[in-house]
């Protein structure tokens, strides 16, 4: 079985084209991110490390807002798609000019080569 978490960053740090809903909570002290249906920073993130050497300093605060340890965390979009090529005007005949390069074998529309001589 696998589990997946959404990816999910601090809203501060991802740009606004790439932010989705909020997901929960990302705590400052231990990067980690909370639900938003837990009022108190305590029990496991929603996805992270299984073992921690460390309690969090803020481990049993509460997430009360306007708090400077924590932010939302929202879900980090894919990027945009690339922009298609540019389209050459309707009446413009700017076509990329022939390859000079030779190959060993015949590209469409092309003859074969002769058979070497010898």
């Amino acid at each position: 079985m696998v589990f997946r978490a959404p990816k999910a960053a601090p809203q501060s740090r991802v740009p606004a084209e790439r932010r989705g809903r909020v997901i929960g909570r990302y705590c400052l002290g231990c990067n980690q991110v909370y639900p938003l249906q837990r009022a108190v920073h305590t029990g496991d993130p929603i996805a992270g490390r299984d073992h921690v050497a460390s309690t969090c300093p803020y481990e049993g605060w509460a997430f009360e807002p306007g708090a400077k340890w924590w932010e939302p965390a929202v879900e980090v979009l894919p990027p945009p798609a690339p922009a298609p090529p540019a389209v050459a005007a309707a009446g413009s005949s700017a076509q990329a000019p022939p390859s000079s390069q030779t190959t060993s074998a015949p590209q469409p529309g092309q003859p074969a080569p002769a058979p070497p001589k010898g």
